[in-house]
């Protein structure tokens, strides 16, 4: 039955349009010019994005303060980008639209697999994992050559942030003590090693190989503290490392990157302009072809 209806009204739009086409190609032509207008060269918009690490403040905090920026208020001269970012008038007036992504972790190794755009996948489903140390930063630019000032704008911005910057100093002071014992207790291992072949005098001699589990001593294999080693080894690399991007509470692990397809794309514009134009020329149609009762409605008392 609903499919019927569907048909029928279609047929019926279908009719309309054969019977007022010069309202409906008066209102389409409108609606292309229109489209040509807003996806004119200086005028598209383009999508940047970044994926940023977190050092120390939480995700809700970080999207929070860059959020904010969408309520930056241009007829206020202490609450514009401008003043905010720090930016000339022209790039301030072209950025717009700051959205935040969840980076997910599917293989289940902390690194990114997928970042959630479309914001679509589900938060109970335990096979995408929500890196809490991860978050993707988006804006939209008029000047895509504008991008490095504008980068460097938002990471000052977010890392002048009071809720931002104080958790950092505490999350570098845990990593470097981190660091530190990974690597004092490298060295009491390899002491431990050291002592265990020297003093007894088991050192390998010619004719002994090395193999990836250990020293083959004649028949007997020797394998003193190799795992504890291999594991000190992996902990102390992934600290090293998190110690390493932590200098500021926010850096980019990937800068910001242009889209090359433009949000308001010509062929796109053309498209939806098509399709309102034909649906608003046909609202047009449907009163020029009842006017007469519309008239007379209008008229009673």
């Amino acid at each position: 039955q609903g499919m019927k209806w569907v048909i029928k009204l279609f047929g019926r739009m279908i009719r309309l349009t054969y019977r007022q086409w010069w309202v409906i190609l008066i209102v389409i032509l409108l609606a292309t010019a229109a489209a040509l207008y807003y996806s004119r060269k200086e005028n598209r918009m383009y999508k940047v994005n970044a994926v940023a690490v977190l050092n120390g403040a939480t995700k809700d905090v970080v999207a929070r303060e860059y959020l904010a920026l969408n309520q930056a208020n241009s007829q206020f001269e202490y609450q514009n980008l401008q003043h905010i970012l720090g930016l000339s008038p022209e790039i301030a007036a072209s950025i717009s639209n700051f959205e935040t992504f969840d980076v997910i972790d599917i293989l289940g190794d902390s690194t990114i697999d997928v970042i959630d755009y479309e914001q679509d996948m589900p938060i109970m489903d335990t096979l995408y994992v929500r890196l809490p140390h991860m978050l993707a930063l988006q804006y939209r630019t008029k000047l895509p050559n504008a991008t490095p000032q504008v980068q460097e704008a938002i990471l000052n911005y977010l890392n002048t942030r009071e809720y931002i910057r104080i958790p950092h100093a505490q999350f570098h002071a845990n990593l470097q003590r981190a660091s530190v014992f990974h690597h004092d207790q490298l060295e009491k291992l390899d002491s431990l090693t050291t002592e265990f072949y020297f003093a007894n005098n088991q050192m390998p001699q010619i004719g002994t190989s090395m193999w990836q589990s250990g020293f083959m001593l004649g028949a007997r294999e020797i394998n003193l503290f190799l795992e504890d080693i291999w594991m000190e080894i992996d902990q102390l690399q992934h600290t090293d490392m998190r110690l390493a991007l932590a200098g500021a509470p926010v850096v980019l692990q990937s800068p910001f990157v242009v889209e090359a397809k433009a949000v308001n794309g010509i062929i796109k514009c053309l498209a939806i302009a098509l399709i309102l134009g034909w649906l608003l020329g046909l609202a047009f149609a449907a009163l020029v072809e009842n006017r007469k009762e519309i008239l007379r409605w209008l008229k009673q008392k």
